[in-house]
Protein backbone atom coordinates (compact mmCIF):
# COMPACT_ATOMS: atom_id res chain seq x y z
CA UNK A 1 0.00 0.00 0.00
CA UNK A 2 1.66 3.35 -1.01
CA UNK A 3 -0.14 5.87 1.15
CA UNK A 4 -0.96 9.58 -0.47
CA UNK A 5 1.09 12.43 1.45
CA UNK A 6 -0.70 14.92 2.52
CA UNK A 7 -0.04 17.86 3.99
CA UNK A 8 -2.29 19.77 6.17
CA UNK A 9 -0.47 22.69 6.38
CA UNK A 10 1.46 20.89 7.94
CA UNK A 11 0.82 21.40 9.08
CA UNK A 12 0.50 18.96 9.14
CA UNK A 13 3.05 18.02 7.04
CA UNK A 14 6.13 16.59 10.18
CA UNK A 15 5.02 19.90 11.05
CA UNK A 16 1.59 19.92 10.94
CA UNK A 17 2.09 17.68 9.06
CA UNK A 18 0.38 20.00 8.47
CA UNK A 19 -0.39 18.51 5.67
CA UNK A 20 -1.23 20.80 1.31
CA UNK A 21 -2.36 18.06 -0.03
CA UNK A 22 0.26 16.81 -2.89
CA UNK A 23 1.52 13.65 -3.89
CA UNK A 24 5.03 14.75 -5.68
CA UNK A 25 6.03 12.70 -8.97
CA UNK A 26 9.02 11.74 -7.59
CA UNK A 27 7.20 9.42 -4.76
CA UNK A 28 4.44 8.69 -7.38
CA UNK A 29 6.80 7.24 -9.44
CA UNK A 30 8.81 4.90 -7.82
CA UNK A 31 5.71 3.60 -5.75
CA UNK A 32 4.26 2.61 -9.07
CA UNK A 33 7.40 1.31 -9.78
CA UNK A 34 7.78 -1.01 -6.78
CA UNK A 35 3.94 -2.09 -7.46
CA UNK A 36 4.02 -2.94 -10.69
CA UNK A 37 3.87 -6.70 -10.08
CA UNK A 38 0.62 -6.08 -8.53
CA UNK A 39 -3.09 -5.85 -9.49
CA UNK A 40 -4.58 -2.61 -10.09
CA UNK A 41 -5.11 -0.10 -7.45
CA UNK A 42 -9.34 0.63 -7.14
CA UNK A 43 -9.95 4.62 -8.15
CA UNK A 44 -11.62 5.07 -4.58
CA UNK A 45 -9.13 4.51 -1.18
CA UNK A 46 -10.36 5.44 2.51
CA UNK A 47 -7.77 5.51 5.39
CA UNK A 48 -7.84 5.63 9.23
CA UNK A 49 -4.94 7.00 11.04
CA UNK A 50 -3.49 7.29 14.61
CA UNK A 51 -0.24 9.43 15.34
CA UNK A 52 1.36 11.13 18.35
CA UNK A 53 3.48 14.51 17.84
CA UNK A 54 5.81 15.88 20.52
CA UNK A 55 4.68 19.89 19.10
CA UNK A 56 2.33 21.11 16.66
CA UNK A 57 4.74 23.68 14.63
CA UNK A 58 3.27 26.24 11.80
CA UNK A 59 5.23 28.62 10.54
CA UNK A 60 6.81 29.79 13.69
CA UNK A 61 3.40 29.04 15.90
CA UNK A 62 3.32 26.46 18.21
CA UNK A 63 -0.58 25.46 18.06
CA UNK A 64 -0.34 23.50 20.99
CA UNK A 65 1.83 25.82 23.15
CA UNK A 66 4.44 23.66 22.81
CA UNK A 67 2.93 20.29 24.07
CA UNK A 68 2.69 17.29 22.64
CA UNK A 69 -0.51 15.95 21.16
CA UNK A 70 -2.68 12.55 20.03
CA UNK A 71 -4.35 13.03 16.50
CA UNK A 72 -6.93 10.70 14.65
CA UNK A 73 -8.13 11.41 11.26
CA UNK A 74 -9.72 9.85 8.19
CA UNK A 75 -8.88 10.02 4.92
CA UNK A 76 -10.20 9.60 1.53
CA UNK A 77 -8.73 9.81 -1.87
CA UNK A 78 -10.43 9.10 -5.55
CA UNK A 79 -7.97 8.34 -8.22
CA UNK A 80 -4.99 9.82 -6.24
CA UNK A 81 -6.22 12.96 -7.52
CA UNK A 82 -9.30 14.54 -5.31
CA UNK A 83 -8.84 14.03 -1.25
CA UNK A 84 -10.59 15.31 1.71
CA UNK A 85 -9.85 14.75 5.41
CA UNK A 86 -10.84 14.45 8.93
CA UNK A 87 -8.51 15.09 11.97
CA UNK A 88 -9.12 15.34 15.89
CA UNK A 89 -6.28 16.38 18.17
CA UNK A 90 -6.14 16.01 21.86
CA UNK A 91 -3.52 17.50 24.23
CA UNK A 92 -2.87 15.11 26.81
CA UNK A 93 -3.56 17.13 30.66
CA UNK A 94 -6.17 19.15 28.87
CA UNK A 95 -9.39 18.98 29.86
CA UNK A 96 -11.16 18.44 26.54
CA UNK A 97 -11.67 15.13 25.09
CA UNK A 98 -11.08 17.16 21.38
CA UNK A 99 -8.66 20.46 21.55
CA UNK A 100 -8.60 20.91 17.81
CA UNK A 101 -10.24 19.58 14.70
CA UNK A 102 -9.49 20.50 11.15
CA UNK A 103 -11.28 19.23 7.80
CA UNK A 104 -9.30 19.58 4.07
CA UNK A 105 -10.17 19.17 0.65
CA UNK A 106 -7.60 19.12 -2.17
CA UNK A 107 -6.67 18.38 -5.84
CA UNK A 108 -3.38 17.44 -7.46
CA UNK A 109 -2.34 17.04 -11.13
CA UNK A 110 0.73 15.07 -12.31
CA UNK A 111 1.55 17.03 -15.95
CA UNK A 112 4.48 14.39 -16.46
CA UNK A 113 7.04 12.93 -14.70
CA UNK A 114 8.80 15.87 -13.60
CA UNK A 115 6.17 18.10 -12.79
CA UNK A 116 2.79 18.39 -10.38
CA UNK A 117 0.54 21.04 -8.76
CA UNK A 118 -2.24 20.84 -6.39
CA UNK A 119 -4.11 23.30 -4.24
CA UNK A 120 -5.98 22.60 -0.78
CA UNK A 121 -7.94 24.27 1.60
CA UNK A 122 -8.05 23.46 4.96
CA UNK A 123 -10.43 24.86 8.02
CA UNK A 124 -8.92 24.41 11.28
CA UNK A 125 -10.66 24.84 14.87
CA UNK A 126 -10.36 25.31 18.38
CA UNK A 127 -12.77 24.08 21.22
CA UNK A 128 -14.18 27.08 22.33
CA UNK A 129 -12.95 26.69 26.22
CA UNK A 130 -9.31 26.83 24.84
CA UNK A 131 -9.78 30.04 21.98
CA UNK A 132 -8.48 32.29 24.86
CA UNK A 133 -5.21 30.02 25.58
CA UNK A 134 -4.69 28.71 22.15
CA UNK A 135 -4.37 29.89 18.71
CA UNK A 136 -8.21 29.76 17.71
CA UNK A 137 -9.92 29.30 14.63
CA UNK A 138 -8.32 29.97 11.03
CA UNK A 139 -9.13 28.74 7.58
CA UNK A 140 -5.76 27.95 5.28
CA UNK A 141 -5.48 28.07 1.50
CA UNK A 142 -2.07 26.65 -0.20
CA UNK A 143 -1.39 26.11 -3.65
CA UNK A 144 1.67 24.37 -4.77
CA UNK A 145 3.87 23.51 -7.46
CA UNK A 146 6.40 20.37 -8.01
CA UNK A 147 9.59 19.96 -10.01
CA UNK A 148 11.39 16.52 -9.98
CA UNK A 149 15.20 16.79 -10.50
CA UNK A 150 15.50 12.84 -9.98
CA UNK A 151 17.76 13.61 -7.28
CA UNK A 152 16.31 16.32 -5.59
CA UNK A 153 12.62 17.24 -5.68
CA UNK A 154 11.79 20.85 -5.09
CA UNK A 155 8.69 22.15 -4.11
CA UNK A 156 7.17 25.46 -4.21
CA UNK A 157 4.11 26.37 -2.18
CA UNK A 158 2.04 29.60 -1.52
CA UNK A 159 -0.12 29.71 1.35
CA UNK A 160 -2.63 32.41 3.41
CA UNK A 161 -3.89 32.04 6.55
CA UNK A 162 -7.79 33.40 6.53
CA UNK A 163 -7.91 35.02 10.44
CA UNK A 164 -8.77 38.17 11.43
CA UNK A 165 -6.28 39.20 8.94
CA UNK A 166 -4.95 37.28 5.98
CA UNK A 167 -0.97 36.23 6.16
CA UNK A 168 1.01 35.18 3.48
CA UNK A 169 3.24 32.31 3.87
CA UNK A 170 6.15 30.70 1.02
CA UNK A 171 7.56 27.51 1.31
CA UNK A 172 10.78 26.32 -0.27
CA UNK A 173 11.11 22.22 0.40
CA UNK A 174 13.69 20.04 -1.09
CA UNK A 175 13.43 16.46 -0.81
CA UNK A 176 14.59 13.54 -2.00
CA UNK A 177 12.83 10.17 -1.87
CA UNK A 178 13.58 6.66 -1.98
CA UNK A 179 12.14 2.97 -1.27
CA UNK A 180 13.97 -0.42 -0.61
CA UNK A 181 13.02 -3.64 -2.72
CA UNK A 182 9.78 -5.48 -1.41
CA UNK A 183 10.86 -7.33 1.54
CA UNK A 184 9.41 -10.26 3.61
CA UNK A 185 7.56 -11.98 0.72
CA UNK A 186 6.89 -9.05 -0.97
CA UNK A 187 4.12 -7.70 1.30
CA UNK A 188 6.66 -4.60 3.03
CA UNK A 189 8.92 -1.97 2.16
CA UNK A 190 10.82 0.37 3.65
CA UNK A 191 10.40 4.39 2.71
CA UNK A 192 13.18 7.88 2.96
CA UNK A 193 11.95 10.84 2.41
CA UNK A 194 14.54 13.51 4.25
CA UNK A 195 13.90 16.96 3.21
CA UNK A 196 14.95 20.78 4.37
CA UNK A 197 11.99 23.08 4.67
CA UNK A 198 12.75 27.34 4.52
CA UNK A 199 9.06 29.02 5.51
CA UNK A 200 9.19 32.67 4.80
CA UNK A 201 6.31 35.09 5.59
CA UNK A 202 5.04 38.12 7.41
CA UNK A 203 7.60 38.92 10.68
CA UNK A 204 5.71 41.68 13.10
CA UNK A 205 7.49 43.91 15.24
CA UNK A 206 6.76 47.21 17.15
CA UNK A 207 8.03 50.15 18.69
CA UNK A 208 6.98 52.48 21.00
CA UNK A 209 7.71 56.31 20.64
CA UNK A 210 7.33 59.18 23.09
CA UNK A 211 6.86 62.80 22.28
CA UNK A 212 6.40 65.56 24.32
CA UNK A 213 4.55 68.79 23.86
CA UNK A 214 4.54 72.04 26.33
CA UNK A 215 7.01 72.94 29.18
CA UNK A 216 7.35 71.84 32.55
CA UNK A 217 4.23 71.05 34.41
CA UNK A 218 2.01 71.57 31.35
CA UNK A 219 4.11 69.68 29.26
CA UNK A 220 2.46 66.66 28.12
CA UNK A 221 4.36 62.76 27.33
CA UNK A 222 2.39 60.49 24.79
CA UNK A 223 3.15 56.84 24.11
CA UNK A 224 2.60 55.77 20.55
CA UNK A 225 3.13 52.31 19.61
CA UNK A 226 4.02 51.92 15.95
CA UNK A 227 3.84 48.16 14.39
CA UNK A 228 5.56 47.54 11.42
CA UNK A 229 6.03 44.52 9.22
CA UNK A 230 8.03 42.85 6.98
CA UNK A 231 8.28 39.58 4.29
CA UNK A 232 11.67 37.45 5.38
CA UNK A 233 12.44 34.20 7.15
CA UNK A 234 10.26 32.25 9.16
CA UNK A 235 11.87 29.48 10.19
CA UNK A 236 13.87 26.11 8.83
CA UNK A 237 13.12 22.76 9.33
CA UNK A 238 15.29 19.26 9.10
CA UNK A 239 13.67 15.91 8.73
CA UNK A 240 13.77 12.34 8.02
CA UNK A 241 10.90 10.83 7.55
CA UNK A 242 11.37 6.90 7.62
CA UNK A 243 8.17 4.34 6.48
CA UNK A 244 7.50 1.05 6.84
CA UNK A 245 4.33 -0.27 4.58
CA UNK A 246 3.10 -3.67 5.23
CA UNK A 247 0.37 -5.07 3.54
CA UNK A 248 -2.70 -2.44 4.69
CA UNK A 249 -0.81 -0.71 7.08
CA UNK A 250 1.91 2.34 7.24
CA UNK A 251 3.83 3.32 9.92
CA UNK A 252 5.57 6.65 9.37
CA UNK A 253 8.60 7.88 12.23
CA UNK A 254 9.35 11.47 11.56
CA UNK A 255 12.48 12.98 13.39
CA UNK A 256 12.25 16.54 13.09
CA UNK A 257 14.72 19.60 13.71
CA UNK A 258 12.77 22.89 14.19
CA UNK A 259 15.01 26.03 13.74
CA UNK A 260 13.07 29.14 14.27
CA UNK A 261 14.13 32.68 12.78
CA UNK A 262 11.29 34.81 13.39
CA UNK A 263 9.35 34.24 17.09
CA UNK A 264 5.73 34.65 17.08
CA UNK A 265 5.10 37.00 20.21
CA UNK A 266 1.96 35.32 21.53
CA UNK A 267 2.74 32.26 20.34
CA UNK A 268 6.44 31.28 19.91
CA UNK A 269 7.52 27.68 18.96
CA UNK A 270 10.84 26.14 20.05
CA UNK A 271 14.00 25.31 18.75
CA UNK A 272 14.68 21.65 19.05
CA UNK A 273 14.37 18.34 17.80
CA UNK A 274 10.77 16.97 17.62
CA UNK A 275 9.14 13.69 16.98
CA UNK A 276 6.22 12.74 15.18
CA UNK A 277 4.77 9.16 14.87
CA UNK A 278 1.63 8.12 12.23
CA UNK A 279 0.05 4.51 11.68
CA UNK A 280 -2.20 4.59 8.78
CA UNK A 281 -4.54 1.41 7.99
CA UNK A 282 -6.27 1.23 4.65
CA UNK A 283 -9.54 0.10 4.74
CA UNK A 284 -10.64 0.05 1.17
Amino acid sequence: MQLPRIIIFLFLTGTLQWFPLIINAQETNQAESASSDQKPESKHALYSGFGYGSNMLFSAISLSSNQPYLSTDLLYSFNKRWMASATIYHLPGIDAAIAFYDLSFGYRHTFNSYLDAGISFSSYSTAKKLQDEYFGNFNYLTISGGLDWRILYTQLIYSSMFKDQSSGYLQIKNSHFFSTPYLFKKKGYFTFDPSVNMVMGDKYSSQVVITQSGMGNNGTITETTIYKSSFGLLDMEFSLPVGFNFGKATFEMEPLYYLPIYEDPDFPAKKGLFLFLNLYFKII
